[in-house]
């Protein structure tokens, strides 16, 4: 089973507030700055961006700054003493709601995304409705790492993967204990004679993925201006449409990972 690389984004500093987007509307009154979060940032601009703003075609029209102040609100404020509401304006009917709450579960910690988009019928409702139709994701939180439900390591099969799938799934685990397997793997499975570029793109993207991860911010630059020119090289392609718009996805969160670290 071929593991797709998801793509990703977010953050804006404290001190910017949440007037850099006017979209953007903080319904939890009174707030109480927690910074209770562990995860890293890779991994919720990772997960956030897409599940909260692209899949359903939820807000895909978001910009850095509405993303960022969704996500900077989610690192101050969430915890398991304090949910989080947040609403999006959109040029519809009715406008998005999120709800964000920390659980603990089973001596497992779990951090959930509510909206009231209806999954089956595709529109907001009035309000969040937990127990019918609502679009929700939920991930487990171990430390410094952040897990959608479907990648834990108990998910995946081993024999069915190739090195490529099985360092894509290693990154996104829970085990933190597997992601310096990541380039050894993604090393060996570049060496193989006869890929298609299709395959190597896909090898080349989780290893910016994994780059954008560890923080180095030169290789992560040679590594985009290789995969610019080669995506520029092979733009009639229209096998390569799906990965180049993940890998645009994927310069969006560096760019947002950008203005964190400011």
């Amino acid at each position: 089973m071929r593991i797709k690389v998801i793509l990703f984004v977010i953050l804006l500093n404290y001190g910017f507030c949440f007037s850099q987007s006017e979209k953007i509307n903080i319904k939890t009154k009174p707030l109480k700055e927690a910074n209770y979060l562990n995860a890293d940032d890779f991994y919720l601009t990772h997960y956030l961006y897409i599940d909260m703003f692209l899949r359903e075609n939820l807000f895909p029209e978001a910009t850095t700054s509405d993303v960022a102040a969704v996500l900077n609100a989610v690192k101050a404020y969430v915890s398991e003493n304090q949910n989080l509401d947040i609403e999006i304006d959109t040029p519809g009917k009715r406008n998005y709601l999120i709800k964000i709450a920390l659980l603990k579960k089973e001596g497992k910690e779990l951090f959930i995304v509510f909206t009231n988009w209806d999954a089956k019928d595709k529109h907001f409702e009035k309000k969040i409705d937990i127990e019918n139709d609502s679009y929700t994701r939920w991930y487990f939180l171990n430390g410094n790492k952040m897990t959608y439900r479907k990648d834990t390591s108990e998910q995946y099969d081993l024999a069915g993967m190739s090195k490529s799938d099985l360092a894509n799934a290693f990154l996104f685990d829970e085990l933190e204990s597997n992601d310096e397997k990541v380039i050894e793997l993604l090393h060996d499975y570049l060496q193989q004679d006869n890929l298609s570029l299709s395959d190597q793109l896909m090898a080349k993207l989780i290893q910016l993925k994994y780059t954008i991860f560890k923080g180095h911010k030169g290789k992560v630059s040679e590594q985009v201006e290789y995969l610019d020119k080669t995506f520029k090289k092979n733009a009639s392609k229209e096998s390569l449409r799906r990965l180049k718009m993940a890998y645009n996805t994927t310069k969006f969160q560096i760019q947002l990972m950008d203005i964190m670290a400011e």
